[in-house]
């Protein structure tokens, strides 16, 4: 899949069918109002080790936590972005959505939903790395039921900085 920006970061290249942009798609188009949206789902997959789907929003910055209420408003946010993409691409691979037949990746469709792992990526480009993990540790409270009722496991929340986000091959360029 061929590059692109979202809150000043280059995402991509991705493998062929292991992206898919579920903020900009019909799937999405048909369901949005009142209903907030992560930027997109990514497939990694590596020998030996089951798929995992990334689910990625992106922010050019971040409240404080000690600026509330902004603070609280910003992990809801979040929280519902993430939530509500990982639902809508369950959804999307079980066949709820008309749309999404013709826009998800096939290799997104063959996947055994059992055997998958979630991951839920908050990325915020160019946050201190001092400045992470009380963010991460908001939002995944926030997302705590979420993270319980699917069993995603203690590591599923991730809150990193374009550099990490450099690191894991998710962006070519901050």
């Amino acid at each position: 899949m061929e590059p692109f920006v979202e809150s000043e970061m280059t995402f991509g290249p991705y493998a062929d069918g292991h992206c898919f942009r579920v903020e900009v798609s019909e799937t999405y188009r048909a369901i949005q109002d009142k209903v907030q949206m992560a930027e997109f789902l990514l497939l990694r997959t590596q020998a030996d080790a089951p798929p995992f789907i990334w689910i990625v929003e992106a922010k050019q910055s971040s409240p404080r936590p000690e600026t509330q209420p902004n603070f609280s408003e910003f992990i809801g946010e979040i929280r519902d972005k993430l939530a509500n993409a990982l639902t809508v691409g369950v959804a999307s691979i079980l066949k709820r959505h008309p749309a999404a037949d013709a826009e998800l990746p096939d290799s997104f469709k063959a996947l055994d939903l059992g055997a998958t792992g979630f991951r839920l990526v908050l990325i915020i480009n160019g946050h201190q790395k001092a400045w992470l993990q009380p963010l991460q540790d908001a939002l995944r409270s926030a997302l705590h039921a979420t993270a319980q009722t699917w069993v995603l496991g203690p590591n599923a929340v991730v809150v990193i900085n374009h550099e990490d986000a450099k690191r894991f091959g998710l962006i070519s360029a901050p």
